[in-house]
C-alpha cells in the first residue's frame, strides 16, 4: 500500500466528545460511540464514498479516481451523514469499509478488479438492511485518503487522516470487508502488510458477523443472508503488538517505511480496544488448543477489566484449559468464564475449578457444563442466526442466513437446546454490553 510516508504514526488526538481520560470506560467509548467517526471525518481529511456513485462508476467499467479528484457529489458531507444518524425520520446511514491490497504501485486497482468484487453485492445488502443505495458510505482509501502525488496541504491532510485510521476497521458501527481474492500473477492478500493489520483491527473486538471475507464467497448465491454466511471471516486471537510487530517483518510493503507506521497504529489500536475490554465473545469459533494458548498471552493486557469470557462451542481441550488455568491470577477482574461445550477431560475441569475458587472468584461464575462433544459444522452456523435474530444495536451486523452443517435426527433435540441456551446467552452478553 502506498499510503503512508512518515516513519512513525503521528500523535493522534481523540475527536471531539470522546475524552481520553485513561478510564476504561472512556477508552472503550472510541470504537463504539459515533463520535469517533465524525471526528476521524471533521476537516475533509477522509471522505466517505457514497454507495449510488459507486453503482454509476462501476457501470461505466473505469478506474476510480484518487481522493483528490473525488467529485463534490461522490461523497458524503459529514454534517449530512450524521445528520441522518441521529434523525429517526432517516435511515441511519450503513458505513462500510474495504479493505484490499494494491495491485500497482500507481494505483490500487487499475483494471477494476476489486471494484467488480465489491460494488455488484452493494444493492444486496442494502435491500437486506431495508436501506437505499444513498444509505450507504464507503471508506476505500485510494478514495477516502489523501495520495501521491501530492502537494504540501495534500501531505499535511494525510497525516492528519492518519491519526484516526484505526476507527474504519476497528469501530462497532463499520463493517469491513476483506477482498483477499487477487488476480492470477499478483502477490496475495495475506502477504501484504497492510491488509494484515486492517484485518487484525477488523477483528480485535468486534462481532464476527461484521467482519466478511468476499474471496469466500462462491458462485451461485442467492440472498444475502447466504453471503453474510458464507464469508464470515476467520478469526484467530488477537495478537499482542510484539508478536504483531515480528510477524510484520515477513510481508510486503509498497513503501517499507510503512513497516513502523502499521506496527505503531496496532499497538495504539490494541491498546485502545483491549485495555478497556470488559467482554470478549469467542464462541462457537471452533478454536481449539492452539487459540486457547495464544489468547491467555492476550488475557494478560485486559485482566484488569475483563469480567466476562465466552469461550463456549469451541474444541478446547487439556493444553489450552491449562494456559487458561494459569493465567486466572492475572485476571483479577474476571467474574464469568464459561467453557461449555468444548473438549476438556475431567483432569483439567477440576484444575480449573481448583484454581477459580483459589483466586476468590464468584462461586458460579466459572460454567463448564457438558464437554467432550465436536460442535464444529453445528455451533458456528447456530452462532450466525443467532446474530441475526438478535440484530446487534451496535452494529447491525449482516448474518441472516441458515445454519450452516448437518446434525443427525438423534442430535436435533441437543442442537434445539444448544441454539435456546446460546440465544439467552447472546441477549444477556449484548444487553451488559449497552449497560456499560
Amino acid at each position: 500500500h502506498a499510503r503512508a510516508m512518515q516513519q512513525e504514526l503521528p500523535a493522534g488526538a481523540l475527536p471531539p466528545g470522546v475524552q481520553d481520560t485513561g478510564e476504561p470506560r472512556d477508552r472503550m467509548r472510541y470504537y463504539r460511540e459515533w463520535d469517533s467517526l465524525r471526528g476521524a471525518l471533521a476537516g475533509g481529511d477522509t471522505l466517505l464514498v457514497r454507495g449510488t456513485w459507486l453503482q454509476w462508476a462501476h457501470s461505466r467499467g473505469t478506474m476510480l479516481p484518487r481522493w483528490q479528484e473525488m467529485p463534490t457529489d461522490a461523497v458524503w458531507n459529514a454534517e449530512e451523514l450524521f445528520a441522518n444518524v441521529v434523525d429517526p425520520q432517516r435511515p441511519t446511514p450503513r458505513i462500510i469499509a474495504i479493505s484490499h491490497s494494491w495491485l500497482k504501485r500507481e494505483h490500487p486497482d487499475p483494471d477494476c478488479f476489486h471494484l467488480n468484487a465489491f460494488v455488484p453485492l452493494l444493492r444486496h445488502y442494502a435491500e437486506y438492511h431495508e436501506v437505499g443505495l444513498d444509505s450507504i458510505a464507503v471508506f476505500y482509501d485510494w478514495c477516502s485518503l489523501p495520495q501521491r502525488p501530492w502537494s504540501e496541504s495534500d501531505r499535511k491532510a494525510h497525516r492528519r487522516a492518519l491519526r484516526t485510521i484505526d476507527v474504519w476497521y476497528a469501530h462497532w458501527h463499520v463493517e469491513v470487508w476483506l477482498l483477499t481474492r487477487v488476480p492470477d500473477g499478483a502477490p496475495t492478500y495475506e502477504d501484504r502488510g497492510w491488509p494484515k493489520c486492517e484485518r487484525a483491527l477488523a477483528t480485535l473486538t468486534r462481532s464476527p458477523e461484521s467482519t466478511l471475507d468476499l474471496g469466500l464467497l462462491r458462485g451461485g448465491w442467492r440472498s444475502w443472508g447466504q453471503v453474510a454466511n458464507e464469508c464470515q471471516a476467520t478469526r484467530r486471537p488477537p495478537a499482542t503488538p510484539e508478536k504483531f510487530a515480528a510477524d510484520l517483518t515477513s510481508k510486503r510493503f509498497g513503501i517499507p517505511e510503512d513497516l513502523n507506521v502499521v506496527s505503531s497504529l496496532y499497538r495504539q489500536a490494541f491498546d485502545r480496544a483491549l485495555s478497556a475490554e470488559s467482554q470478549l465473545w469467542y464462541a462457537g469459533l471452533g478454536w481449539g488448543d492452539p487459540e486457547a494458548q495464544e489468547l491467555a498471552q492476550l488475557l494478560r493486557f485486559c485482566g484488569s477489566t475483563l469480567r466476562d469470557l465466552e469461550l463456549r462451542g469451541n474444541e478446547i481441550a487439556a493444553a489450552g484449559a491449562a494456559a487458561l488455568m494459569d493465567v486466572l491470577p492475572s485476571c483479577t477482574a474476571l467474574e464469568r468464564l464459561s467453557l461449555d461445550g468444548n473438549c476438556i477431560p475431567r483432569e483439567g475441569q477440576q484444575g480449573l475449578r481448583d484454581m477459580w475458587e483459589r483466586c476468590g472468584k464468584p462461586r458460579f461464575g466459572l460454567e463448564l457444563g457438558e464437554q467432550n462433544f465436536r460442535p464444529r459444522g453445528v455451533m458456528p452456523g447456530m452462532l450466525k442466526d443467532v446474530g441475526s435474530s438478535q440484530g446487534s444495536r451496535l452494529g447491525d451486523t449482516p448474518g441472516r442466513g441458515g445454519m450452516s452443517g448437518t446434525t443427525t435426527p438423534a442430535a436435533g433435540g441437543a442442537a434445539s437446546e444448544q441454539l435456546a441456551h446460546l440465544l439467552a446467552r447472546q441477549a444477556a452478553f449484548e444487553a451488559r454490553i449497552e449497560s456499560s
